[in-house]
């Protein structure tokens, strides 16, 4: 992890993330206006290869119908590490990030081929149960999603839906332990059967990790869980996301460089639907190996 100077890029509020009943991804056109930096990209630059991988990606294209979105993405993710995916609007980052739970299986014109992994196990298999596998992978997404209900039924239904508990007093235990791994016991131990809906943005998002958490995932995608949030909402998500990778492997989907500097072990860089690097976050932010990644970097275009 590194620290950035205060200059960054104009941070935009457009994500690349792709809606479940969405036609067509995202932004393309607009990271089409910057093909004076499109230059060759042979491979992936770095690091995308680690030796205790928990997930895997070989040779990932995604199609919505006839549109490619990625093309032939190759990746690790470690254990317990914090890997920041970033890049310009509609480069992809999000379209891959919701390969790692099938996310786009929800929508009808997506297809994704490839090999994908998680502990070695096929993901994309026939006899793997997506809704299993979500629950081994959540997702925590750009806006707080809390259901309409309490904030008790909201930690519990997770762990309700896959029979995690025996009875009551085990499922308030784990309610009580989810909601004080992401840092909210305190704040609403009063207010259980309160609606999750009242509360602020950076508790809803909070909230939403402690669902995530409550059915014990093995990794954690976050898809710009603080772009709709204040600057205080978002130092504690991210100090939350340091304390979790003791126990999870995160990733996460930013448009902020200095929050991928903060948080993250490695840093992947995506161009126009290409890995086009992936290194030590140290190394991506002070000597990347791509011109490409120093372009954005340095803010020559975003």
């Amino acid at each position: 992890m590194t620290n950035l100077p205060d200059t960054k890029l104009p941070d935009t509020q457009l994500s690349d993330s792709v809606v479940a009943n969405a036609n067509e991804p995202r932004g393309m056109d607009d990271v089409h206006k910057n093909e004076e930096f499109d230059v060759e990209i042979n491979g992936t630059l770095g690091k995308p290869f680690v030796d205790n991988a928990k997930m895997s990606s070989r040779k990932c294209d995604v199609f919505y119908g006839d549109k490619q979105a990625i093309f032939d993405v190759n990746i690790d993710i470690a254990q317990n590490e914090i890997l920041a995916m970033i890049g310009p609007s509609g480069c992809g980052k999000s379209t891959y990030l919701r390969v790692l739970n099938r996310m786009n299986d929800t929508i009808p014109i997506c297809r994704v081929t490839g090999e994908h992994k998680l502990d070695g196990e096929d993901i994309y298999a026939k006899e793997m149960d997506p809704v299993l596998l979500r629950a081994r992978v959540g997702m925590v997404f750009q806006k707080p999603n809390p259901f309409p209900k309490s904030i008790y039924d909201n930690v519990a239904y997770g762990a309700k839906l896959h029979g995690l508990t025996n009875n009551r007093s085990e499922l308030d235990d784990l309610v009580e332990k989810s909601l004080t791994r992401a840092g909210l016991w305190k704040e609403v131990k009063d207010d259980l059967q309160k609606p999750g809906t009242g509360l602020s943005g950076g508790q809803q998002q909070r909230l939403c990790i402690a669902r995530t958490i409550a059915v014990d995932p093995e990794v954690i995608l976050m898809d710009e869980p603080t772009s709709a949030l204040d600057p205080i909402a978002t130092a504690l998500i991210e100090e939350l996301m340091t304390e979790l990778s003791a126990k999870y492997t995160i990733a996460i989907v930013t448009h902020s460089m200095q929050q991928a500097a903060r948080v993250s072990n490695r840093t992947a860089y995506f161009h126009l639907g290409k890995l086009v690097e992936v290194n030590d976050t140290d190394k991506i932010f002070t000597t990347p190996e791509h011109q490409l990644t120093e372009n954005y970097i340095t803010g020559r275009f975003g």
